[in-house]
């Protein structure tokens, strides 16, 4: 039987379990995105609360992105430093980490060197190899800075999202047209990354499995695109889709609700899938893994409540997450759940 405590290994690098961090918005960065002592406490309380792997928050990675107050930047090298200060205190509480490359929208830099915000079917060839050149940066700071990989955050209508959509992308060159197309640059970032990172440094892609939206992304470009991307080596896969954080999810009644896709994905493709989107019992997470064959679940609202969660359910304590699915975190300083802000552990 297996169960979400299973040690495995992805892409040579040893996890202690099948539970994920899922990036987060936390909003915590200081000045000009630099790492903070309170962002680090964040990421060893996770890995103290036996999260095998952790995904960054939401990380900028362009410099030619617009103004997102809090936003931790991975920019140019002055940031590595700071990363570095989280990797450390994640892999000595034996967890792993990766960084989320994120891209606000499709910002480029124009001609006097400043950022431009340009739809995707105004993107020239230079901008669309900007983009890929960006990426590549990244991922090589983030080996610098210790960093066990790297998440290509393609999912929720930020920049590259919206290039994988048909409701944005309207091209009619090879990064337009079908869902291959529209998938050409992922397929790009992805190719370049892996040339300039060493062999055990994992690439995986958060990705919505719909738009959920009428002209958007469809269940079919999902498993389109991500069949593209297993066959050129991608990592894991983590399922995601437009209108996350859905309230009022209940253990045992409307849980995973991007779980149709997951599976539809799994009978396509070999390479590990993670599910994220509520989560919120042992029990459905231990059946997603053993019964469903989904390799890893991902874990971002109950995380916020109960750091140590997935420390509990290993210790005997099986009770549901605490999280409410009140969305109340997206609205406190810091990005808190207000039960542990007024001291209720109800």
């Amino acid at each position: 039987m297996k169960t979400i405590f299973d040690s495995t290994t992805l892409r040579g690098i040893s996890l202690k379990n099948r539970v994920f961090r899922s990036a987060t918005w936390m909003g915590m960065a200081g000045t000009n995105g630099m790492v903070t002592d309170a962002i680090v406490d964040v990421y060893r309380a996770y890995a103290q609360g036996q999260v095998g792997g952790i995904i960054s928050g939401f990380t900028s990675i362009s410099p030619y992105d617009g103004a997102l107050s809090g936003a931790l930047h991975f920019t140019q090298d002055s940031h590595i430093a700071g990363h570095k200060r989280i990797t450390e205190a994640t892999h000595a509480e034996g967890s792993r980490i990766f960084l989320q490359a994120a891209l606000l929208d499709t910002y480029v830099a124009n001609s006097f060197g400043r950022g431009e915000l340009k739809s995707v079917n105004e993107l020239t060839q230079e901008d669309i190899r900007g983009i890929v050149g960006i990426y590549r940066d990244a991922a090589m700071r983030a080996e610098m800075a210790g960093y066990d990989g790297l998440q290509i955050h393609a999912a929720h209508f930020f920049g590259l999202s919206k290039c994988m959509s048909p409701l944005y992308n309207q091209r009619r060159d090879e990064y337009g047209g079908c869902a291959t197309g529209r998938a050409r640059l992922l397929v790009e970032i992805h190719d370049t990354i892996r040339r300039v990172v060493a062999k055990q440094f994992a690439i995986l892609i958060k990705i919505n499995c719909s738009d959920f939206i009428e002209g958007g992304l469809t269940q079919e470009d999902f498993l389109t695109t991500c069949e593209l991307l297993a066959r050129i080596g991608i990592d894991a896969i983590e399922v995601s889709g437009n209108y996350t954080s859905r309230p009022h999810v209940r253990a045992g009644v409307n849980e995973a609700y991007f779980k149709d896709a997951a599976l539809k994905l799994k009978a396509l493709v070999s390479t590990p899938v993670i599910l994220v989107g509520g989560l919120r019992s042992l029990e459905t997470v231990n059946s997603l893994v053993d019964i469903d064959g989904i390799d890893y679940v991902s874990l971002s609202r109950p995380l916020i409540c109960e750091p140590d969660l997935v420390a509990r359910w290993q210790a005997g304590d099986t009770r549901p997450s605490r999280c409410v699915s009140c969305n109340a975190c997206y609205h406190t300083h810091n990005h808190q759940c207000i039960q542990r802000l007024h001291g209720r552990e109800a």
